[in-house]
C-alpha cells in the first residue's frame, strides 16, 4: 500500500480559518441556504472509491461531457454509482484553470458520482464568476473536492480516497486529502 497527499499547504493565522483557501470541500449549504452543511455528511462520505480522469488537454478550457467520455475510455473504465471522480487537470497554478461545464457536470450527475474533485481552486469558470456546476453538482448532494495537489503521483486508475474535512458547521472545510494505492 502507498499513501500520497493531495492536500495544499494550508495556514492557521490569528485562529481564523478561512475554510474556502487551499484543499477544502464544498457541501451544498455553500451555494443553497437550505443545504446540508460539512457535519450533516455521514463520515463515511469521505472515504470512498475513486476514479482519476486525465483531462489534462484542456488547460483554461471547459470540461464537457465528451472529454469525460474520452477520459473514461483512456483509462479504460466506467464510472460507477457513488463513486468519487478526481479530474487532473495538470494546470500550473500560474495559469487559467480548466473548469467544469455544465453539460460536464450533467454528465456526472447523471453518473450518479458521490463527489468531484479537482486539481484547481475552483471547478467552475473562474473568469465569468458564475458556478453552474456547483449549482449542478450540489444541488444533487455531490459533494465539490477543489485545490487538489500531487495528482500526477496517481499511477492507477483506481484507488481510494480519504479526504476528512474539520467536524464543523459549515459550508465548506479544508481537508487532508489522501489517495491510497494498492
Amino acid at each position: 500500500m502507498r499513501l500520497v497527499d493531495l492536500s495544499d499547504q494550508f495556514s492557521l493565522q490569528r485562529f481564523v480559518i478561512d475554510s474556502h483557501s487551499g484543499t477544502h470541500i464544498d457541501s451544498p449549504a455553500h451555494v443553497f441556504a437550505s443545504g446540508k452543511k460539512v457535519d450533516e455528511f455521514d463520515v463515511g462520505r469521505f472515504m470512498t472509491d475513486a476514479v482519476l480522469l486525465d483531462v489534462s488537454t484542456r488547460a483554461g478550457q471547459a470540461i464537457d461531457d465528451e472529454d469525460l467520455e474520452a477520459a473514461e475510455e483512456a483509462a479504460g473504465l466506467a464510472l460507477r454509482e457513488r463513486e468519487t471522480v478526481i479530474l487532473y487537470t495538470a494546470t500550473d497554478a500560474s495559469s487559467p484553470g480548466p473548469y467544469l461545464s455544465q453539460n460536464g457536470a450533467e454528465y456526472l450527475e447523471f453518473k450518479r458520482v458521490g463527489l468531484v474533485g479537482i486539481d484547481v481552486v475552483n471547478i467552475d469558470d473562474s473568469e465569468s464568476g458564475e458556478i453552474v456546476a456547483h449549482r449542478v453538482l450540489l444541488g444533487k448532494d455531490i459533494l465539490v473536492l477543489e485545490g487538489l495537489r500531487n495528482l500526477q503521483l496517481i499511477d492507477a486508475p483506481r484507488f481510494t480516497l480519504v479526504c476528512n474535512p474539520l467536524r464543523v458547521s459549515a459550508a465548506t472545510s479544508p481537508v487532508r486529502a489522501v489517495a491510497i494505492l494498492q
